[in-house]
């Protein structure tokens, strides 16, 4: 009796198509794509109502920017799909959020004085590492590296192979819409400090009163980031993968691989092979 009830059940998952009418999931996403590193100088503003001793020691003086390469964005996407099996086609939609965190330094002229009271140069660098305010401060003590990040929406036509039992490969292409997150490099930092002037005279000042001027700059270049303009924009996309939907159980996996074509991403971003694993509920 076993026996028979085995072989049934066996028969009954293996004569069943992968297909769910709808589904809704969420998925882990990693994008292979990178980002490149920029580093630039500029000549250090000062401004004319400093002292005449420190704007002839700066003269020349320039600021370095240094933003490091990344790659390897991660994150998570939620998926919503249609299999009607009476069409040719299955259509989904998706919305992926990916990112990934890189370092980006500035190098500033500070005029210091020597045991002699002889006025000179040192170099402060300072890390664009910052410590978020609360609530964000979900890492006890710890600091944050600046992050880029993009969130794209597809949508997805594909034709799916349905006389495979439980398991529904398909192939298809569709239409993406990108938005990225600004990146702190050389042109952005170079606008945001001429923005910032009394900060800078409060750094390179021997006679500031500020001792805080770099983790000022610091913040005000983190807050400007975070509130600037996304880079958006309309491509396309190459997908091929799977979903496996057991009988009756309303639950299915799926795993996608993507490749995106154009969209208006970053110029400093490359973009990569995107994989898409997760699983949800399915009808």
């Amino acid at each position: 009796m076993k026996k028979i009830l085995f072989a049934a059940t066996f028969a009954l998952f293996a004569s069943t198509q992968a297909f769910a009418i709808f589904g809704i999931g969420v998925h882990y996403i990693m994008n292979t794509g990178s980002l490149d590193a920029d580093k630039g100088e500029f000549p250090l503003p000062v401004s004319p109502d400093a002292d005449p001793i420190i704007q002839d020691i700066l003269q020349g003086s320039k600021i370095t920017v240094n933003q490091k390469s990344a790659s390897g964005l991660q994150g998570l996407g939620f998926k919503a799909w249609i299999d009607l099996d009476f069409l040719p086609v299955d259509i989904e939609g998706t919305l992926n959020i990916a990112a990934t965190q890189y370092k980006t330094s500035l190098t500033i002229p500070e005029v210091k004085t020597d045991e002699n009271g002889i006025p000179k140069i040192e170099y402060t660098t300072i890390n664009l590492s910052y410590s978020p305010d609360p609530p964000y401060n979900i890492i006890p003590g710890g600091s944050v590296d600046p992050l880029f990040g993009i969130v794209n929406g597809d949508l997805s036509v594909m034709y799916p192979f349905k006389d495979i039992p439980l398991i529904r490969p398909y192939i298809g292409a569709g239409f993406s819409y990108f938005a990225s997150i600004p990146i702190a490099n050389y042109s952005f930092a170079k606008k945001m400090l001429n923005k910032n002037q009394d900060l800078l005279d409060a750094l390179i000042d021997t006679n500031s009163e500020n001792p805080e001027a770099a983790e000022k700059i610091k913040k005000s270049l983190v807050s400007t980031l975070q509130n600037e303009s996304y880079t958006t924009g309309m491509g396309g996309h190459i997908i091929a993968g799977f979903r496996i939907k057991p009988p009756i159980i309303p639950l299915a996996i799926y795993a996608n691989g993507k490749y995106y074509i154009g969209g208006n991403t970053n110029s400093q971003f490359s973009q990569g092979f995107v994989l898409e694993a997760g699983g949800g509920f399915a009808l």
